[in-house]
């Protein structure tokens, strides 16, 4: 679903909802996760694990690419990440043209 931010949010990109397999490589540890939502910025991530916000790891979307992504925001299990490098940075582009979900991946809470 496309979402656009309310003008009291800090957000400034319109968001679209997808549910993408991925993984996250912290500390040379990898740990499964999934993409929830994008935007021009970054991305919603879930995560059952603590990250502090400024952290920085590699974020592998599943048949996409690979990411360098930094943590601007932590409300476990969710996280607002800015991603950094990449081939392509543009993941709402990329959503559009493929649908909005591809590979979902479910968490044991």
């Amino acid at each position: 679903m496309f979402s656009y931010s309310a003008e009291d949010q800090k957000r400034v990109d319109d968001r679209l909802d997808v549910v993408w397999s991925a993984v996250a490589t912290i500390d040379e540890i990898i740990h499964p996760c999934v993409v929830t939502n994008i935007s021009t910025a970054g991305a919603l991530m879930k995560l059952n694990q603590n990250l502090e916000e400024g952290v920085q790891f590699l974020l592998n979307v599943e048949s996409l690419d690979e990411y360098a992504a930094s943590v601007v925001w932590a409300n476990r299990p969710y996280y607002g990440l800015k991603l950094l490098v990449g081939r392509d940075l543009k993941l709402k582009d990329h959503a559009d043209k493929i649908g909005l979900k591809s590979g979902a991946m479910t968490f044991s809470e």
